[in-house]
């Protein structure tokens, strides 16, 4: 379990374990304090039996695709902000695809 009260500012969280409603490692108050909520297959989050955690919540339309991101088309929010990372299922890419998305958000910053 994570809690959103143990983040600093500017922290990057992925979620990488069970993200149903029931079966998450975090509640709400992470979603809540992210600026960025992001997801590589926004498709398979809206899929999942039992609903993914944040079906039915504020939070499911601010979920945003990697490819959106990574293509300019989602800007990225300031340096203090919290992001989010909803993992499902692109095993050990989405490390690589996480790290060369945090190197171009460095980029665009500077």
């Amino acid at each position: 379990m994570i809690d959103a009260a143990w983040l600093a500012p500017g922290s990057y969280v992925t979620t990488l374990g069970p993200k149903q409603q029931g079966r998450a490692e975090f509640g709400l108050d992470l979603p809540d304090a992210a600026s960025l909520l992001v997801t590589d297959s926004v498709d398979q989050i809206g899929a999942y039996h039992p609903p993914n955690v944040l079906a039915g919540t504020p939070h499911q339309q601010r979920l945003v695709s990697l490819g959106a991101v990574r293509a300019g088309e989602v800007p990225p929010p300031g340096a203090d902000y919290i992001s989010l990372f909803f993992s499902v299922g692109l095993a050990g890419t989405e490390a690589f695809l996480l790290d060369r998305l945090a190197a171009h958000i460095q980029a665009k910053r500077r």
